[in-house]
This record gives structure tokens, sequence and C-alpha cells, in this order.
């Protein structure tokens, strides 16, 4: 197998396009059929590029000829795959990118899934750029959304932004790492220059998206900024000069904008590289709000913990999306999980370990698999317990669990954010007071010396008056 072979067979591994996607292949086609219905009427009176441009790319590039939609009989795998080797074949490091709008400062790794893709392309020797979105995320992508993003100032965006790279230097390397902020381009653009670009795109185009669509039919309210959102995100990809923008392939709408562009400045267009969502460990989309999350500020025993309960079914996208083995480790892997006798467990353990060992290092992640199969395997009760002291005011008398849970707190934090998530965790199972589950939230807690309680498989502590 050639270098540029091998390189692609590891690039490939878990992509998905937007056409494997159900619902998704209409939506793509209809975007390359309604772009050459409305290629006369939106470019016949400006001197814009044809959708093939001749005209050299970025400096080290080779000259465009690749349509922004696949060639006839082509998958969006197929197309992107041969741009990609086309691309390799200059022998230049590729200019690859990955663009994250800083909407929160507390990432999982859900959202690091196409960061992991980017770190595989910095280890092969490219060219890598992390770039915040403090400008787009004025706007919020409005990919996916039944409504509107609350407003979020620049300020707070900068802030999340520090934590986002503090985040990503978790995977990639900080010397090898260019950072940038598209505020560097975007507040820039004159008012004339975005209606040249915003007269790229079909109208039809913009509203039909299936999102906005959708929204528009419930009767809920679209705002015109929104709609300027595909515009910003593709002009980065242009601006960047970038051979390969990384996403998930719900992005490929904003990532597809991205090449019209680039096209329309007779540059050639770059290559679109997406992945699929992540599930949580439920199964259900990754998300905060169903408590289903692996958090990247998770400690290592925490993630070790919460990877361990994932579906079996979703250990084939796990080893794909989380992991770094070789392919051919993954491949075992897989073939192992299909084999009679196989313990889906030591699989689980396989994909635990690779993650601790990735956000952290390789000591950390043995000790948090040790950690592991003491306490939930060997059922023993850690050495170092913390000690809590039950708040002077519910000192001396009976209280409700989940009162003592939210008044109890541990390194500045409570042991539950809430009454309710207190109730919600030992209706489930999950508390227990001296080894024994409690589930009925009216039993309260009885003063004692000291009493052992279990938060989940793995948070101990000792209360005391």
């Amino acid at each position: 197998m050639t270098d540029i072979e091998r390189q692609i067979t590891l690039l490939l591994r878990g992509t998905r396009f937007a056409d494997e996607v159900e619902g998704g292949e209409a939506e793509a086609s209809s975007l390359a059929e309604t772009q050459d219905a409305d290629d006369t009427a939106s470019r016949s009176d400006k001197p814009a590029a044809p959708l093939t441009a001749p005209a050299p790319g970025p400096p080290g590039g080779i000259a465009s000829g690749v349509p922004t939609a696949p060639a006839a009989g082509r998958t969006l795998r197929e197309q992107m795959t041969a741009e990609l080797r086309e691309r390799l074949k200059t022998g230049r490091p590729l200019r690859v990118y990955l663009g994250v709008d800083a909407t929160a400062r507390n990432l999982h790794i859900g959202h690091f899934v196409p960061l992991q893709k980017l770190c595989l392309f910095q280890k092969l020797g490219h060219h890598v750029t992390f770039l915040i979105g403090d400008y787009t995320t004025l706007i919020g992508d409005p990919t996916g959304r039944k409504d509107e993003r609350q407003k979020i100032t620049h300020e707070e965006i900068l802030e999340n932004a520090i934590d986002f790279a503090r985040q990503a230097y978790r995977l990639l390397d900080p010397e090898k790492t260019e950072i940038r902020y598209n505020g560097e381009w975007l507040s820039k653009l004159t008012f004339m220059e975005i209606v040249e670009i915003a007269a790229i795109f079909p109208l039809k185009w913009v509203v039909g998206r299936r999102d906005f669509r959708e929204r528009m039919e419930r009767g809920e309210p679209l705002r015109f900024h929104e709609t300027l959102y595909c515009l910003m995100q593709g002009y980065d990809a242009y601006a960047l000069k970038c051979d390969v923008q990384i996403g998930a392939y719900d992005q490929h709408l904003n990532m597809l904008a991205g090449r019209w562009i680039q096209e329309h400045f007779a540059d050639r267009p770059h290559i679109i590289w997406t992945l699929p969502l992540l599930p949580g460990t439920d199964g259900r989309k990754m998300s905060k709000s169903f408590g289903n999350t692996i958090n990247i500020t998770d400690t290592p025993d925490d993630m070790y913990g919460k990877c361990m309960r994932i579906a079996d079914t979703m250990l084939p996208s796990y080893l794909d999306l989380t992991t770094d083995y070789e392919s051919e480790v993954v491949d075992e892997l897989k073939t192992r999980l299909t084999q009679h006798g196989t313990n889906p467990m030591d699989v689980k353990k396989e994909v635990a370990f690779s993650l601790v060992r990735q956000y952290f290092d390789e000591t950390t992640a043995r000790a948090a698999a040790d950690q592991f199969r003491a306490l939930v395997q060997e059922k023993e009760i850690p050495e170092d317990v913390p000690e809590l002291q039950v708040p002077a005011e519910l000192q001396g008398r009976p209280v409700p669990w989940p009162d003592l849970l939210v008044a109890l707190t541990h390194e500045g934090k409570p042991l539950a954010a809430s009454k309710g998530e207190a109730r919600r965790l030992m209706a489930q199972g999950g508390f227990y007071v001296e080894q024994e589950p409690v589930r009925d939230a009216a039993v309260p807690y009885e003063p004692g010396p000291s009493v052992l309680v279990r938060l989940g498989k793995r948070r101990y502590f000792r209360i005391g008056q």
C-alpha cells in the first residue's frame, strides 16, 4: 500500500457523508439541482467564476476543475476521496481546518469527534487550524435547531474560546496547531462585499433547508440573520485558503457553501470531510440535558466509568470515532464482538482505556482501569473516601436525602445539582447508604457519627455531624 493510500484508509475510518444519512441524499442532491437551475439568474450579471473554475487555487495548489456537486454516478464519499487523493499527490502538506462555535465552556467527547480526525491529519504531517468562530457564534448555527438560539455577548464568546483551546490541546500539539478567529476577516467585510457573496446563493436554497422549512411550516419565527450563517462559515474556508474542512455530516450544507464561495473567487473548492454524530452513553443524542455525556473535563475515573456504561451495540461506533488505535486493531476488536463467547465488557475496557490515555496519559489510564475493577467489579470501598460535614442549619434532625445532597458540597460543587436530579438518581437505583440502595426520596438522613453514601458506581462520601 502506498503512503497516499495508507493515509486515505486511516482518514476514511469512521467518516459519514450527507448522502449516506436518511433524508440527506435527497437534500444534498437537491442543492446541486437548485444551484444549476438558478446559476444563470444569480450569476449572469457579474464576473463570477464558473462552477468548474480553471483558475489556480491557493499557493502550492493545482488547477481547479472539480464541481461542487459529485460527478455523475459518484457518491459524496467517492467524490471527496478522489479529490483528497489528487491533493495528496501534490506532495505538500494540506491545509486542514475545523471550526467550532464557542457557545459553552464545557465540551464532551461528541464535540471532539471531528477534532480527533483533525489530530490525525496533524500526525500525518499536515498543517491544521483550529478555528474559533467568534463571529459565527454571535448568530449561532441554525442547523437542526427547532427554535432561535439564545444570544451571547462577544466577551462571553472570547472567554469560552480560551477554555475551548485549552481542552483542544488535550489532543492537538500546541506547537503545530494554528489558532484563528473568524472575526479576523468577517469583521472587515464591507456591506458591498457581503452583498456580492450573498448573491452566490439562490434564495430558495437558503429557505428550502429542511430545518428552516420545518420551522416555517410550524409557524415559528425565522430571522434573516440566521440565513447568513452558511455564508459566514463558507467564507471561513475561502479566507483560510484551506484544502480540507472537517465537521459533522449535519454541517454539509454550511461546508458546501464554502465550496461555492471558493469557486466564485476562482479558488479550488475544498474537500468536505464529515463524520457522524456520536451517541451518548444511553444511545440518545449526546447532550448535557440528557445526562449522557462523557465530558472532556471529567476526572479520569469518571471518563473511564461512563465509557463502561455505553450499550454493547454502540461499541463499533465508539471504536471508530473515539479511539486512536490503528485500523488493524480496530478491525480485530470489531471481529471479536461478532464471535461467540466474547464478553463485550472486554472491548469496552479497550475503548475506555484509549479514551483516558488520549485525554490524560497512559499511567492515568491504567490507574482508572484499576479503580474501575476495584470499585465496580470487585465492589471495594476506596481508602480515601472524602468526609463531609452536614451544614449547621441541618444538623440534629432527620433531613430528606434530596435536600441534603443539594446542601452538601465537595470541591466547590453540590453532590446533586438540584433536588430533582437527586430524586432521579435515587429512582434509577444510583444512590446507596451503607452499600444499600435507597430509592424512596422521602427516606431521611438519620444523624450519625459517619454515614457512608455512594452516588452512582464510583462516588463515595462519608457524612458526619
